[in-house]
């Protein structure tokens, strides 16, 4: 029976997969939806590509985290909270700071099913 952590965890790493494809096929759409948009001119596809595939790797540990233990699936939430507030604080830095709230979102989500987890549900 699948725990609401690890459905939450689930959702997560599709999320992450589909980011991942939107930042391969569509950089610039990718990139307004990040919170930081690429200015004309400039071909900022490769440093999207990193971003792709960093999503991707997380989506994969996610998953495989999601089928371990609850300690460890908590753990990979509660560390992994790190990569959205990262996010957070790039896109306040070079973005708008009302941009970041879906960062944040994602970093309160992680959170959530990163204590849930811990108790065991």
């Amino acid at each position: 029976m699948m725990t609401l952590s690890q459905g939450m965890t689930y959702a997560l790493a599709a999320a992450l997969v589909a980011l991942s494809a939107r930042e391969a096929l569509a950089p610039r759409t990718a990139a307004r939806g990040y919170g930081v948009p690429i200015p004309e001119g400039i071909d900022a596809t490769p440093y999207l590509e990193v971003k792709a595939n960093r999503d991707f790797v997380l989506a994969g540990l996610l998953v495989v985290a999601a089928s371990a233990s609850h300690s460890i699936l908590s753990s990979v939430l509660l560390v992994g909270t790190i990569a959205p507030v990262a996010d957070a604080w790039t896109v306040k830095r070079h973005g708008k700071a009302s941009d970041t709230v879906v960062h944040l979102g994602t970093a309160a989500f992680m959170i959530v099913a990163g204590a849930l987890a811990a108790s065991g549900h």
